[in-house]
């Protein structure tokens, strides 16, 4: 399960149920269980126009509780409609059309607009009683709307009475639920008195949501600074300095969709102090959120998002060497990094080879086999405009330091690696071919030949015939030296943010408290003034 907590030190209502605060909630029971009794407890019509009134009470009722017009409350736009109607005027003219000899009359004082029409309510009731009287109609009785009725006294023409005063309409009754309906809406515990726009020191910006109460000026500057972001395997070390007192939580998410709680720290901070949190990384969103409460009394939160977290730190396969950043870290004014790099020590290199010369020569495609004896190259590092390279070490670690501007930025890291070895390639023996065409050769022999007791010396002459042919003899070959080259470039989308540098929190010194209102007595103030106010 996730957890989710609500501060109670920040300037917003809690919502209990829904988008319903406590007030809210309180009032909308209220109105319902009003809708209930006037569908069971009206005392006249049909099931359906109670069921009518019911509801439109209902309607009426939760519209003024969770409605809003320009983001305000319909209570709060009422009570401002109700003062401006009942309310003193003020002048929109020049003040020179104002200027008088004599000085001018004092207005009377007019009472509240609440309590004015509590007041012209219960004039109305009193007259509608006097008249109830007066047609001998049966008195305003609430209680015979509940429950079991009194029990009517002298007889059978007592009786008659009750029963004529029943089948009579009973419209004072009704005007009299009106009434009450009317003073239980303005009663509500959601509704409040309006101020006057002007003496709202926050503007419109408070406005969007309504709240009932001023809450206190705020201390503007930023009282979190990350002075450092390194991420090594799954462990990220976060630094943050604070710029005021206050007290610190700390909240990790990861897992599959970075949604998921995975780690938490709650710690306290003087004013300049720096600590450092090593933090898990997991899944391939995570997210880091800080949230402080000062000593000003004033809340607030910071967040480090997927964007801003270099992870999973990238890797790249090549043919000469695979790459892969093992750690990378943030500080104000440089980005520091390691590459480790695995480079091969023996490959295949393809050629044409000639495995004829001479009279008769022919090549063919060939990959040999070849030992790597030199890999050598560069590491070019970018972000958010600034650029360095770094000398590559073969089969080790890589250290890289970039200059940046010491800013608040978000950037993706570029990081490409130029690869160039030396190959040491053995080849085979090649058979060189020699033509030689047709010939004859011709030998001289001196046979003797023996005939009875003669010989005689004679001299024979023999032909050999030697017709064209191509002679092939193996030679050796020494090796030959080869260079390959390639560029390796690391997945893009490595995001890295950068904080602002660190400033102190300038508190303003404590405004005083404002004077204490004088009361001067005009006329008479005695205390049945405060009961009966005039006209």
């Amino acid at each position: 399960m996730r957890e989710h907590e609500v501060p109670t030190h920040v300037q917003a209502e809690d919502k209990a149920l829904l988008w319903f605060t406590f007030p809210q909630i309180v009032a909308v029971v209220a109105t319902c269980a009003m809708a209930y009794g006037v569908y069971r407890y009206f005392p006249f019509g049909p099931s359906g126009l109670k069921l009518g009134l019911a509801i439109l009470l209902g309607i009426v009722g939760i519209a003024m509780t969770a409605g809003r017009v320009g983001g305000r409350g319909l209570p709060l736009v009422c009570a401002d409609l109700l003062k401006f109607k009942l309310g003193a005027r003020r002048y929109a003219g020049s003040p020179s059309e104002l200027a008088v000899s004599e000085p001018p009359p004092q207005p009377a004082a007019r009472p509240d607009p609440l309590r004015l029409l509590a007041k012209k309510a219960a004039y109305g009731m009193g007259k509608a009683m006097k008249t109830a009287r007066r047609k001998d109609r049966a008195p305003f009785r609430p209680h015979g709307w509940f429950g079991k009725r009194r029990r009517a006294r002298g007889g059978d023409q007592a009786k008659r009475n009750v029963r004529e005063a029943r089948t009579r309409k009973p419209w004072y009754r009704l005007l009299a639920v009106a009434g009450l309906l009317g003073l239980s809406l303005l009663a509500m515990p959601s509704s409040a008195s309006a101020d006057d726009p002007d003496d709202n020191p926050y503007g419109d910006a408070w406005r969007l949501e309504e709240i009932y109460f001023v809450p206190p000026d705020p201390v503007s500057g930023r009282r979190i600074y990350v002075e450092k972001l390194a991420v090594t395997g799954n462990t990220a070390a976060v630094t943050l300095r604070a710029a005021q007192e206050l007290g610190l939580k700390g909240r990790v998410y990861g897992g599959r969709k970075g949604r998921t709680l995975k780690m938490g720290v709650n710690s306290t901070f003087n004013a300049g102090q720096a600590r450092t949190y090593n933090l898990t990384l997991n899944g391939p969103s995570p997210s880091f959120t800080f949230s402080w409460l000062d000593a000003l009394g004033f809340a607030g939160a910071t967040s480090l998002k997927r964007h801003q977290i270099p992870h999973p730190l990238p890797s790249a396969d090549g043919d000469i060497c695979d790459l892969e950043v093992t750690s990378l870290e943030w500080t104000p004014g440089q980005i520091q990094g390691v590459i480790a790099s695995d480079c091969i020590t023996n490959t295949r290199h393809e050629e044409d080879l000639r495995v004829y010369g001479g009279h008769f020569s022919q090549s063919v495609p060939a990959l040999l086999d070849a030992t790597v004896t030199v890999v050598a190259g560069t590491v070019a590092v970018a972000w958010g405009g600034h650029s360095t390279t770094a000398p590559l070490v073969p089969g080790g670690e890589t250290a890289f330091t970039l200059a940046v501007a010491n800013d608040r930025a978000v950037s993706e890291l570029e990081i490409a690696a130029d690869l160039t070895a030396t190959l040491t390639v053995p080849r085979p023996p090649m058979l060189q071919t020699v033509h030689h065409p047709a010939r004859t050769d011709v030998y001289t022999r001196r046979v003797t030949c023996t005939c009875g007791e003669s010989s005689t010396v004679k001299t024979v002459r023999i032909y050999v015939h030697h017709p064209e042919h191509v002679r092939a003899t193996e030679r050796q070959r020494a090796d030959v030296t080869r260079t390959r080259t390639e560029s390796v470039l690391l997945p893009p989308g490595l995001g890295l943010g950068a904080d602002a540098p660190y400033q102190a929190l300038r508190v303003p010194p404590p405004q005083p408290p404002p004077p204490k209102a004088e009361q001067s007595p005009v006329g008479d103030s005695g205390w049945w003034n405060w009961l009966w106010p005039g006209d």
